[in-house]
């Protein structure tokens, strides 16, 4: 088989269904085994827009989005939207060409170590020097954008490799299943949740799945612990739920922060301290902290939970709620929601009530939106 052919039959055992991007003369190869595949090519005017397009698609299905470029400044291009799909944890593959690593007479044209721009940029990046390299390197640069937290991968595709005939065979995908919460951890954070005077949930970007989306409106109903969303979680449960305090500023002061002060005990879910520092939130160390996350916290001076509750996060949320049998009320939090409806002059009806969400097994399986 043609390495440009076993890249792309790659690509549809790993689901892609769009590519975004620009053609040159380095990546007509792999254009003319797509041009061959029903994988949508879609060209944009420009490599950066190409990258945004993957990102966006890659945080709103869950799946790795997929760009490519040529090599030079096309593939430099692409480096603020992979930037972007690595800040906001968005899963993305990106692919540029790049000069034949032999018989290359036409020297250091438009030579760049595209590789090693990309590298403090991505979780990992790779060049490809061997044809029966190509399925190992995709099924690990998906596994790897895709892992928590997603992110971008970099693959470079020298021409000549493309043009090369390989024996290598397409490499099965496979599904990994998120592990369940240690039950000691969510004993620990329901008790602390039943001792806390005033508890705020912040929901981040971590959070931004369907079925957390799912469990965690289920939560704040049956429990009537109110919720803020950071900038990449909002909307992850919708502003007309009333136990919302809606999406919090970015650096500067606003009425939700009032509200956050007012909590005695914070319960983050998907947090990342990159996108909303927790020194806006507990400048001065005085909230306890309970971290709900897939993957373990980066350590801060402002942010040390006293319980983490790693796994699954839409298990994690369940499990907690059967542990919580009452429901309480929080007139501080409740009154902060109808100062700021009255400050922004909106209000929102209340809906039918949300059912639990059961056992489901898309949640069962820790499965992406």
């Amino acid at each position: 088989m043609k390495a440009s052919d076993l890249f792309v039959a790659q690509l549809k055992e790993e689901g892609v269904e769009y590519i975004f991007g620009l053609p040159g003369e380095e990546n007509l190869a792999l254009l003319e085994s797509l041009r061959n595949s029903n994988i949508k090519l879609i060209i944009t005017r420009h490599e950066q827009a190409a990258a945004f397009m993957a990102a966006a698609y890659g945080r709103l299905t869950g799946k790795a989005g997929v760009c490519f470029s040529t090599l030079g400044p096309g593939a430099t291009n692409l480096v603020t939207g992979v930037a972007q799909a690595q800040l906001i944890g968005a899963p993305l593959i990106s692919i540029s060409g790049q000069k034949a690593l032999v018989d290359n007479w036409q020297a250091r044209f438009q030579l760049v170590d595209v590789v090693r721009i990309m590298e403090p940029l991505c979780k990992k990046a790779v060049s490809i020097f061997d044809p029966g390299m190509i399925p190992t390197v995709i099924r690990n640069a998906f596994k790897h954008a895709e892992a928590e937290k997603p992110g971008a991968v970099h693959i470079e595709l020298p021409e000549d490799v493309a043009e090369e005939e390989t024996d290598a065979v397409v490499q099965k995908r496979s599904e990994i299943k998120i592990p369940y919460p240690d039950p000691k951890a969510v004993e620990m954070a329901a008790s602390m949740i039943s001792e806390a005077e005033n508890p705020l949930i912040i929901v981040s970007s971590g959070a931004n799945r369907k079925a957390v989306t799912e469990e965690l409106e289920y939560f704040a109903r049956k429990t009537g612990i109110y919720l803020v969303h950071t900038q990449m979680g909002k909307g992850v449960v919708p502003d007309d739920c009333l136990y919302s305090l809606f999406a919090t500023g970015i650096h500067a002061r606003d009425y939700v922060n009032c509200g956050i002060d007012g909590a005695d005990l914070i319960i983050t879910v998907g947090y990342d301290i990159v996108e909303y520092p927790p020194y806006l939130w507990n400048r001065y160390l005085d909230k306890k902290i309970i971290n709900i996350d897939f993957v373990e916290s980066v350590p801060d001076r402002y942010f040390n939970p006293a319980v983490e509750v790693i796994g699954d996060i839409a298990s994690s949320i369940r499990q907690l709620a059967a542990k919580i049998q009452e429901k309480r009320e929080f007139p501080f939090f409740e009154n902060t929601r109808t100062f700021i409806e009255e400050k922004n002059q909106f209000s929102f009806q209340e809906r039918l009530p949300s059912t639990p969400p059961g056992s489901c097994t898309e949640c069962e399986k820790g499965a992406r939106a």
